[in-house]
């Protein structure tokens, strides 16, 4: 693998293709660190079809999204709180709780294990992704399997039956 493979973002613009190309790209597994749910990047309509799409067609889907902080966006309406109450079976919201991860300031996107997006600097749209590294990729997610066992479901996202 060259050193050309990765492809750098630093725009809003960039980070909304990256993001709109690995989540459309995704056929099986997607997983999501995000500091707010970023409504820029993830709250379209666009993804939440695809997802959902994605869900209903593939009864091994996953979708594992870990948040810092969700409480804007549930009370604003989010696409992916919206999906996440629809399809709880595949996608789950979670909240980091240990101190080491609540100071987790990166944002990262897996998909299928093999394409991967990383925001260093997620309010300046800084960071570059890969669409075919599966090494990378597993590295990754290996360090969001982390964090997402020790992280719990999000209480702002839950949805309230009555």
């Amino acid at each position: 693998m060259d050193d050309t493979s990765s492809i750098i973002l630093n725009s809003r613009s960039d980070c909304v293709e990256a993001v709109r190309t690995l989540v459309l790209g995704c056929v099986g597994r997607l997983h999501l660190i995000t500091q707010r749910l970023e409504p820029d990047l993830y709250n379209h309509a666009e993804i939440y079809d695809h997802l959902s799409t994605l869900a209903a067609s593939n009864r091994n889907a996953e979708i594992q999204i870990i948040a810092q902080d969700t409480r804007v966006a549930a009370n604003q309406g989010h696409y992916l709180i919206n999906l996440a109450q629809k399809l709880p079976t595949f996608v789950k919201i979670r909240t980091t709780v240990t101190p080491v991860h609540r100071n987790f300031r990166e944002s990262w996107l897996i998909a299928d294990d093999n394409a991967y997006l990383r925001l260093r600097n997620p309010d300046r749209y800084e960071g570059y992704y890969e669409l075919d590294n599966r090494l990378e990729s597993r590295s990754y997610l290996e360090r969001f399997t982390e964090m997402w066992e020790a992280s719990e479901p999000d209480q702002n996202t839950r949805r309230l039956s009555l």
